[in-house]
Parts: C-alpha cells; structure tokens; sequence
C-alpha cells in the first residue's frame, strides 16, 4: 500500500490547523470530513494550507459539518491576509477579537442569531465593547 499524503501544521494557515485538530479531535479522516460536507477531498485538503483562498460556499459547509460558524472559518481563512494594516494596529486587531467573541460565545453556549442586527444594536454593542470615535479619542 502506497504511503498516504500527511499535511503538516507548520504547511498549514491558521483553518488547516483547525481542521486538522478537528480531524484529531474527531478521530475522523479526510476523507469523512470531506463526504460530511459536501466538498472534495482535493479541494478540502488544498484549503488546508498557507495562501490558499477557500470560497465562500467551501467555508459555509465545512463550518456546518464542524459545529462551526461560518464566520469564525472566514476570520481563519483570511487572517493575516490584510496587507495595509493602521500604523497603530496591535495584538487587538478585528481578527482577534473576532476569535475572542466567537470563542466565548461558545463558552456560553451562545448561538449566532438567525436575524442580521440592525446597525443601532451593532453601533451600540461596539460602543460597549469600548470602540470610540476619532473625535472622542483627540478630546
């Protein structure tokens, strides 16, 4: 029998790392993973790795078939890939507080709402999370 084809996380983007310890976790194969979403193998495996850019349907069933939202598969998939960053960018970049909401939204056993919120509750959730306007921040 032919040696199989390993994917090795130093290979892999941030989404190949998480499905690969979703494989793990799972104790399921490529293979399986790929027949429960819906996505060819070769296409679910080439979304593994560095550079590669998964579309948007490829991401929605990978994200049902792994208990996932597909946001959370986006923010992975794209991570890194914003080239013009603000100078003042840090470590509390969109990416990780993406994460760090969708983490603990789990943790809560939240789900994501079925309805997109209006841009008030949006603007007012952002104000709470400590988001200020230009004009606060130079007064």
């Amino acid at each position: 029998m032919p040696a199989r084809l390993q994917i090795k996380s130093e290979d892999c983007s941030p989404l190949g790392r998480l499905i690969l310890q979703h494989l793990e976790d799972e104790a399921i194969s490529m293979n399986r993973l790929a027949e429960l979403s819906g996505i060819p193998q070769p296409r679910l495996r080439g979304a593994c790795f560095k550079g590669t850019c998964p579309t948007p349907e490829t991401l929605r069933k990978l994200a049902r078939a792994m208990g996932k939202h597909h946001l959370e598969l986006y923010t992975l998939a794209y991570e890194g890939r914003i080239e013009n960053l603000p100078e003042d960018a840090n470590d509390n970049s969109l990416d990780m507080l993406m994460r760090e909401m969708f983490e603990t939204a789990r943790e809560m056993g939240l789900t994501p709402p079925t309805i997109r919120p209006s841009k008030a509750k949006i603007r007012k959730a952002l104000m709470e999370l400590g988001f200020r306007s230009k004009n606060e921040e130079t007064a």
